[in-house]
């Protein structure tokens, strides 16, 4: 299957990135602690299209920035969520809005995509 995002309330889950709008390369290398290139995004999507790994972002719904990694193992059903930055660090959000935190992207966005997992695809992750 193609790369799909996933809207699921104050945070969202989008495919990977690697463009002249939005480049998720320096927040996946903050993440994962090592060296990633675009050529590493491109691989994300292979993964997808051969239902090994989907991939996401996690962002906030009002802005591109990546806050958090999430990958699904669909043969295993685990999911692993990794953030970017500690959890405590406040999340620059619109001021109207409650302010929010990288664990709450953490914890909501992985809640959307367990949804997803289970109700898409059947898992229990």
């Amino acid at each position: 299957m193609e790369p799909m995002d996933i809207n699921g309330g104050r945070f969202y889950a989008r495919k990977l990135t690697a463009d002249d709008r939005i480049n998720d390369v320096p927040a996946l290398a903050a993440a994962l602690g090592k060296t990633v290139t675009e050529d590493d995004v491109t691989r994300s999507h292979q993964a997808w299209v051969e239902g090994t790994e989907y991939t996401w972002a996690i962002c906030e719904q009002t802005n591109v920035d990546m806050l958090a990694l999430a990958r699904l193992n669909p043969g295993a059903s685990t999911l692993e969520i990794i953030p970017v930055g500690d959890l405590d660090t406040p999340v620059p959000n619109d001021p109207m809005l409650t302010p929010v935190t990288i664990a709450d992207a953490v914890a909501q966005g992985g809640a959307t995509i367990r949804r997803w997992a289970s109700g898409f695809l059947g898992l229990s992750v």
